[in-house]
C-alpha cells in the first residue's frame, strides 16, 4: 500500500481574475516519484482563514487518512495552516514545510519573521547552507548549494534550527523528537529534476510516511 500524502493548497489568482486553490505541480511529483499517493487538503470554508470547529469537523475526516502532509511554499500562510500543522505535530504525523511551509513550522513553535534580501532568484542554485551536524537533517544532506526564491526569513523559534545560509538566514528547522517534522527554506521540490540528493529527501520522508500505514489502519 502506498501512503496517502495531504498536501496543503494554497489560496491564488488567475490572470483572468478567478480564484483557484493551489497544489503545485513538482510537489505532487516529487511525492509520485517516490512513491505516495498526493491528495489535496482544502477548506470547507469561503476562505482559508474562517476555520471554525464545524469546518474543522468536517477536513478531520480527510486529515485521519493522511499518513503524511506537505506545506506548500507560498505568499501568506493562514489559521487553516497552522491548525493542521497543530494536528500534525501533535499526532506525530510526518510533515514537509517548503518555503513559507517551513515558516509556519518555526512561528507555529514560537517563531517571528523579518524580511531578506538577495534570496529571490530562479536559478538552480544560489547558495550553500551549512547543516546543523546535531541534526536529523544532518542524516539526509550535508553541506550543500541550493535554490532561494522567498522574501521573508525566519528571525528566531523554538524549533531546533538545522540549517543556516552562509550570511546567516535561518534555511531549515525541525523537531527531531518526531517521526519526520522537517521544514526547509529553499524548494526541495524544484530540485528533484537534477540534484539527488535532494529526491532522497524527499525519498527519506515518503519512507517515514509509509511507516505510518499501519498505525492508522
Amino acid at each position: 500500500m502506498k501512503p496517502i500524502i495531504g498536501i496543503v493548497t494554497r489560496p491564488d489568482q488567475l490572470p483572468s481574475g478567478n480564484k483557484v486553490d493551489v497544489i503545485y505541480r513538482n510537489v505532487r511529483t516529487a511525492i509520485i516519484k517516490n512513491g505516495g499517493i498526493p491528495i489535496g487538503i482544502t477548506p470547507t470554508t469561503e476562505d482559508y482563514e474562517s476555520m471554525d470547529q464545524n469546518a474543522w469537523n468536517d477536513i478531520l475526516p480527510l486529515l485521519k487518512c493522511c499518513h503524511g502532509f506537505v506545506f506548500q511554499g507560498g505568499d501568506e500562510f493562514y489559521n487553516y495552516d497552522l491548525k493542521i500543522v497543530d494536528y500534525a505535530y501533535k499526532n506525530d504525523i510526518p510533515s514537509f514545510g517548503i518555503c513559507l511551509g517551513m515558516q509556519l513550522f518555526a512561528i507555529y513553535k514560537n517563531g517571528t519573521l523579518g524580511t531578506v534580501k538577495n534570496h529571490n532568484s530562479k536559478d538552480q542554485y544560489v547558495h550553500n547552507i551549512i547543516v546543523n551536524q546535531n541534526s536529523k537533517l544532518a542524516t539526509l544532506l550535508n553541506n550543500q548549494a541550493v535554490n532561494s526564491r522567498h522574501h521573508d526569513q525566519i528571525l528566531k523559534t523554538d524549533m531546533l534550527i538545522s540549517a543556516y545560509a552562509e550570511d546567516g538566514v535561518i534555511e531549515a528547522v525541525e523537531d527531531p523528537n518526531k517521526k519526520f517534522f522537517i521544514g526547509v527554506q529553499w524548494h526541495a521540490e524544484d530540485m528533484i529534476a537534477y540534484d539527488e540528493v535532494m529526491n532522497s529527501l524527499w525519498n527519506d520522508f515518503i519512507l517515514k510516511c509509509k511507516e505510518c500505514i499501519n498505525e492508522t489502519n
